[in-house]
C-alpha cells in the first residue's frame, strides 16, 4: 500500500452515517430569509465562529438564524464578493468581483483598487498570512502589508491568453502557494528584497485547492486529483482522479470527515460529497440539499454545523451532532419496539424486522408468515374458536394480509408477543412464529408471577392459567376493581400495574385487583402512559399533563409532580426513563427532565416528526417510531451539559422611533454600556443579540428595568420595548431561558438614563423667582427710560415713535400682564407661567429691539404682532380666531413699514371688539398691493363696530399713528380709513412703498 493511500485512509474515514441510512435535514436561508442574494460565492468564519457571507449583491452575517446586511459606503461601486478573510487584528477584508479590495474594521472601510497598485479590480481570492493580505485577481497577485496597506505586486507572472486567473491559496510550511486556472500552481518566495513567483506544477486546469494534513487536493474539470504535497514541490508527483464533478471548495469536520462543494457547470453531477478512501459520495440527498450547483462549504467546530453556499439557492445548514439521527426505514409506519440482546426488534406496518448493531435488517417476518400462521391454526384446531358470544372481543378471521393491524410487541421470557387485529403471535428470538393465540386484545402482558393477562375493552379482564387451552380466570367488567380501558401494564416489586384512560391505577396483587381511584387512594382519573425509574418507582402520565413520581413499595406516596404547565406542548406521546431523567414526548418535541429544569429537543435538533407513535430505550439509546421511520437518540450526549449564551448585545436603538447614529455601533453592535437622552425622548426600542448558544428557537427572554421591579413576560423575540419612562436612571437587566440547555442566565445590558425636564430641577425653582424679579423690575425700568427720553428729545419723529411705543406698551397691559404671572402662581401652574413670562420677555425684547429702528420688515412685524395676540388672547382662552395673509407678490423680508405701526389697531381689538358673549370672536390682517402701487394693510374683526366706546378711543393711538405717518409720509394724503358696522370694525392703511 503506498504513501498516498495509507495518509487518505488514515485522513478520510469512511461514513458511517450514510452506511446506516440517516437522514439529517438542513435548513435553507435564501433572499426570503434575508439574504442579499442566492447566488452565494463565499463562506467565512470568523474568529468567533460567525459566519459571514458574500453573494452577487451584497455581504451579509448570519447570527441566530437572522441576516445583519452590511452597508457598503458610497465609494465601493460593486458589491459583489468572492471571497472573505480575517487579519491578526480582527479586520475583515472582502473581495470583490469588479471593484479590487476593501478591509472592514468594524465601523470604517478601506478601500484598494488599481489606483493603489492592484493587478486588476477582479479580485477572486484573499488568503491572510503572517501580517500580510495575498489577493488573488485575473491579473496576478498582490500582497498587502496588514500594518502600513502598502501594496506589492511580484514578479515572475506568466500570463496566458492576456490573464492569470487566481483560483486558490494554500499555505504548507510557513510558505504561500496558488493555483491558477490554466497555468497550474505557484509559489511565492518572499525571501528577497521583492516577492517572486516560481513555478511549481502545470496543469490545464485547477479551481480549487484543498490542503489536509499533506495531502493536497485540487479540482480539475469534471474530476479531483489529490497529491502528497512533499511530493509535488520536489517534482515527485503521483496524483490520484476521482469523482466525476467540478469541486470548488472544501471543509473537514473535527472527526476528519472531508466534504466537497460541487457544481457541474455544464451538466447536473453537482452537489455535495463526501471524499474518503478515494472516492466521492453525492450525499445531497441524503442532507436535503435540492441545489446542484454548491461553491462554497465550512465547518464550525464548537457548534459542529457545516454550512453550504450554492450559486442559486442561497445557503444550507447543516448540524452534524448525531444525538438525533433519522432513520426513513422504508418510510414504513413503526408501530412498537422491544429488543433481544444487541439485536432491535421492530413492529412495523409490514410485519417484523430483527436489526443488527448496523441497523441493517437481518431477518424479516412479513405480514404473509403472520396469516398463514393464523390460517394454519384454523385448519390444523380441534378447539373451539372463541367467539363474542362467549365474551371475548370479536375477532373477524376473515380480515386479508394487507389489512392486517399490529398494535405492539412485548418480549417474555424466551419468546416475544405479539397483538393485532387477527390475534395474538407468539415469536421466537430467531423470529419463527411458534404459536398462535385466536383472542383479539388491543393491551396483552404477563403478571408478576408470569400469567398472560388479555384485557377486553368493556369486558373486563382474563389472566390465563393456560393460555393454549384458553384456560381463564376472568375478572368481571362489573366489579369496580376490575379495569377497564386499559392503555399500560407494568410490572414492579411482584406487583402488575394497569393504568386506564378513564378509571385510574389499578395494582395487581395476590391474584387479586384494587383500584387505587375506587379505594380513594389517588383520584387521578384519566392516565395515559406508565413506565419505572431506576430506583423502582413508577412514572405515570395523566392524559392532561401532569407527571407524577409514585413510591408504591410500601404504600401508596407522590414524589414527585411536574405540573401541565411546565411542559411544553399539550399532548403526550410517549413517556420513557433514563439514570435520572425523564423523557416526555408532546407535540413540540421531546420534554428532557431532570431535577426540576426541562429541556426541549425539537426540529432544530433534528427531531423533524414529533408524532411519535412508540418509543423504547436500548441501552443508552431512546428509540422513536413515526409513521415514515424512526429516530434515535444518544441519551449521552442529550443529558450532557450545554453550552447556553454566554452574552448579550445590542444591534440597533431607536429613541421615538428614530435610529441612533451609526457612529455608535461597531460590528452590528452598540458601543456603550449606557444610553442618555432627555424627558422629551423617552421611548426607546432595543434589538439584541445574545451569544454563545446554538440554538435560537429555544431561546426566551424577559426583562426588566430595576432590581425592585417584576420580570416582564417571556417572549421569544430578542426585543425590548420602553414606552414613554420617566426621568430616572434605569439599569436594563435581560433573563434569558434557554430550553435547549436548560438553564437560566440574567445579564446586565444596557444603564438608561433619562434626564429630567428643567422645571423639576431644583435650579428651576430659584430660577422663577428671580426672573419675576428681574422681569418687572426690568419693565418698570424701561418705561422710566422711555419716558425720560420723550421729555428729552426735540426729534417730533421720534417723540412720536415714543408715544407709539407707550400706547403699545402701556400700564394697561403691564399690569394685565402681571395679573396673569400672578393667576399662575397662585394656581401653581408652574408651566404656564413659565410659558407666559417668556412670551412676555420675548415681546419686550422685540419691542426693544424695534424700538431702535424707524422702519422694520414686513416678516418682523408679523413676529411682534404674533407675540403680542398669543399674550394678549391668553386673557380669552385663546378664543379669538386670526389670520395674517400676504400677497405672493410682495416679499416680506424685503420690503419695511414704520415700526410698530399696526400694533394699536390690534391692541383695540382686544381692548373693546370682544366680550364674553362675541360667540366667534376673529380678525384677519391682509397684506396686499394696490393699482397704484400702494401696500395696503387692511385690519377687520366680527367685534362690536358701532359701540360709542371705539369710537371715542379713536384719539389716542389712532392719532399717534396719524401723525407718525404724516412725518415719515408727508405726500400720503389720509393712510389711515376706519369704518364702523354693525358687524365688526375695518382699518385700512396704504402705505408709500
Amino acid at each position: 500500500m503506498h504513501l498516498l493511500t495509507k495518509v487518505l485512509l488514515f485522513l478520510l474515514c469512511f461514513y458511517g452515517f450514510y452506511c446506516s441510512a440517516q437522514y439529517k435535514p438542513s435548513i435553507n436561508y435564501t433572499t426570503s430569509n434575508g439574504l442579499p442574494n442566492n447566488a452565494v460565492r463565499a463562506l467565512f468564519l470568523d474568529k468567533n465562529e460567525e459566519l459571514w457571507i458574500g453573494t452577487e449583491n451584497g455581504i451579509s452575517k448570519l447570527e441566530n438564524g437572522a441576516f445583519s446586511n452590511l452597508i457598503l459606503p458610497k465609494i465601493i461601486n460593486n458589491n459583489s464578493c468572492w471571497d472573505i478573510a480575517q487579519d491578526r487584528n480582527g479586520n475583515l477584508w472582502f473581495a470583490s468581483y469588479g471593484g479590487g479590495v476593501y478591509k472592514y474594521d468594524g465601523l470604517q472601510f478601506t478601500v484598494f483598487d488599481k489606483q493603489k497598485g492592484l493587478p486588476s479590480l477582479r479580485a477572486r481570492k484573499v488568503l491572510p498570512h503572517n501580517d500580510k493580505i495575498y489577493v488573488g485577481t485575473e491579473l496576478g497577485i498582490a500582497i498587502i502589508d496588514t500594518k502600513t496597506n502598502a501594496i506589492v505586486v511580484p514578479k515572475g507572472i506568466v500570463p496566458h491568453f492576456g490573464v492569470f486567473i487566481v483560483t486558490d491559496f494554500v499555505v504548507y510550511k510557513n510558505e504561500v502557494y496558488f493555483s491558477t486556472s490554466n497555468e497550474g500552481i505557484f509559489k511565492i518566495v518572499t525571501n528577497k528584497k521583492k516577492p517572486e513567483i516560481v513555478a511549481v506544477h502545470q496543469f490545464n486546469y485547477t479551481y480549487s485547492l484543498g490542503l489536509f494534513e499533506g495531502t493536497l487536493l485540487s479540482a480539475n474539470k469534471g474530476f479531483l486529483q489529490s497529491f502528497p504535497m512533499e511530493k509535488l514541490i520536489q517534482h515527485r508527483q503521483t496524483s490520484k482522479s476521482l469523482g466525476q464533478s467540478t469541486f470548488w471548495d472544501f471543509a473537514a469536520d473535527s472527526d476528519h470527515n472531508l466534504y466537497a462543494a460541487a457544481w457541474g457547470v455544464f451538466d447536473n453531477s453537482g452537489g455535495l460529497y463526501a471524499i474518503a478512501n478515494n472516492q466521492t459520495k453525492n450525499i445531497s440527498e441524503l442532507y436535503g440539499i435540492d441545489s446542484k450547483n454548491l461553491l462554497n462549504v465550512v465547518h464550525a467546530r464548537k457548534k459542529n454545523i457545516l454550512f453550504v453556499g450554492s450559486k442559486d439557492k442561497g445557503i444550507y445548514e447543516i448540524q452534524l451532532d448525531k444525538t438525533i439521527n433519522y432513520n426513513p426505514f422504508e418510510n414504513k409506519s413503526i408501530v412498537d419496539f422491544t429488543s433481544m440482546g444487541a439485536k432491535k426488534v421492530i413492529l412495523h406496518q409490514d410485519g417484523v424486522s430483527f436489526l443488527e448493531k448496523d441497523n441493517n435488517i437481518a431477518t424479516s417476518v412479513s405480514l404473509n408468515d403472520f396469516k398463514n400462521a393464523e390460517l394454519a391454526f384454523i385448519q390444523n384446531s380441534k378447539q373451539k374458536l372463541p367467539s363474542h358470544a362467549d365474551g371475548y372481543y370479536e375477532l373477524n378471521y376473515k380480515i386479508p394480509t394487507n389489512q392486517i393491524e399490529f398494535y405492539e410487541i412485548i418480549k417474555h421470557q424466551k419468546s416475544f408477543w405479539i397483538s393485532s387485529n387477527i390475534g395474538v403471535f407468539e415469536m421466537s428470538f430467531n423470529g419463527e412464529l411458534i404459536n398462535y393465540v385466536p383472542i383479539h386484545s388491543y393491551k396483552i402482558g404477563f403478571t408478576y408471577d408470569q400469567q398472560f393477562i388479555e384485557t377486553i375493552p368493556y369486558a373486563g379482564v382474563r389472566v390465563y392459567d393456560d393460555l393454549t387451552g384458553l384456560k381463564a380466570k376472568h375478572f368481571s367488567e362489573f366489579n369496580t376493581n376490575t379495569p377497564l380501558d386499559v392503555v399500560g401494564i407494568l410490572n414492579s416489586n411482584d406487583k402488575t400495574y394497569f393504568i386506564s384512560v378513564f378509571q385510574g391505577l389499578f395494582v395487581y396483587e395476590n391474584k387479586t385487583f384494587k383500584s387505587l381511584l375506587k379505594k380513594g387512594i389517588w383520584n387521578e382519573s384519566k392516565l395515559k402512559f406508565i413506565t419505572q425509574n431506576k430506583q423502582g418507582n413508577l412514572i405515570i402520565a395523566s392524559e392532561f399533563g401532569a407527571i407524577y413520581v409514585i413510591d408504591n413499595t410500601k404504600s401508596f406516596k407522590i414524589l414527585k409532580t411536574i405540573p401541565k404547565n411546565q411542559l411544553i406542548g399539550t399532548t403526550i406521546t410517549f413517556l420513557e426513563s433514563f439514570q435520572d431523567y425523564i423523557f416526555i414526548g408532546t407535540e413540540k418535541g421531546i420534554n428532557c427532565y431532570h431535577k426540576g429544569v426541562m429541556q426541549l429537543f425539537d426540529k432544530e435538533q433534528g427531531l423533524k416528526d414529533a408524532a411519535i407513535t412508540s418509543s423504547y430505550i436500548f441501552e443508552n439509546q431512546l428509540w422513536l417510531g413515526t409513521k415514515k421511520g424512526f429516530f434515535t437518540i444518544d441519551l449521552n450526549k442529550i443529558t450532557a451539559t450545554k453550552n447556553s449564551v454566554t452574552d448579550i448585545k445590542i444591534s440597533s436603538i431607536a429613541i421615538n422611533s428614530v435610529p441612533i447614529a451609526p457612529k455608535n455601533y461597531r460590528w452590528f453592535s452598540y458601543q456603550s454600556n449606557q444610553l442618555i437622552t432627555d424627558y422629551e425622548h423617552n421611548t426607546i426600542a432595543l434589538d439584541f443579540v445574545p451569544k454563545g448558544h446554538s440554538f435560537p428557537n429555544k431561546l426566551k427572554f424577559r426583562y426588566r428595568l430595576k432590581k425592585t421591579n417584576r420580570w416582564s413576560p417571556y417572549t421569544e423575540k430578542p426585543f425590548v420595548y420602553l414606552s414613554y419612562l420617566p426621568n430616572d436612571t434605569y439599569n436594563l437587566e435581560i433573563e434569558v431561558l434557554d430550553l435547549h440547555a436548560g438553564k437560566t442566565t440574567r445579564f446586565s445590558v444596557l444603564k438608561i438614563i433619562i434626564q429630567p425636564p428643567f422645571w423639576k430641577t431644583g435650579l428651576f425653582y430659584s430660577v422663577i423667582g428671580i426672573l419675576v424679579i428681574l422681569g418687572a423690575a426690568l419693565l418698570i425700568f424701561r418705561i422710566k427710560k422711555r419716558a425720560q427720553q420723550k421729555a428729552a428729545t426735540e426729534n417730533q419723529l421720534a417723540k412720536a415713535k415714543l408715544e407709539a411705543l407707550l400706547s403699545q406698551m402701556n400700564p394697561h397691559f403691564t399690569f394685565n400682564a402681571l395679573y396673569t404671572i400672578q393667576q399662575f402662581v397662585f394656581n401653581n401652574d408652574k408651566l404656564n407661567s413659565t410659558i407666559y413670562i417668556s412670551e412676555v420677555a420675548s415681546l419686550m425684547r422685540q419691542t426693544l429691539d424695534n424700538s431702535t429702528y424707524q422702519t422694520i420688515t414686513i416678516a418682523d412685524e408679523i413676529k411682534y404682532l404674533e407675540t403680542y395676540i398669543a399674550i394678549e388672547n391668553k386673557r380669552f382662552d385663546n378664543r379669538i380666531q386670526f389670520t395674517i395673509e400676504v400677497d405672493e407678490s410682495i416679499d416680506k423680508h424685503q420690503i419695511e413699514i414704520p415700526t410698530m405701526l399696526l400694533q394699536p389697531f390690534v391692541e383695540n381689538i382686544f381692548k373693546h371688539a370682544f366680550d364674553e358673549e362675541s360667540p366667534h370672536p376673529s380678525f384677519t390682517i391682509d397684506f396686499t398691493i394696490t393699482v397704484d402701487q400702494l401696500l395696503q394693510i387692511q385690519i377687520s374683526d366680527n367685534g362690536k363696530g358701532n359701540t360709542k366706546n371705539i369710537n371715542t378711543h379713536d384719539s389716542k393711538g389712532i392719532s399717534i399713528a396719524k401723525k407718525r405717518l404724516q412725518i415719515m409720509q408727508p405726500n400720503n394724503i389720509n393712510p389711515i380709513q376706519i369704518t364702523f358696522s354693525e358687524t365688526g370694525t375695518t382699518v385700512i392703511i396704504r402705505l408709500i412703498m
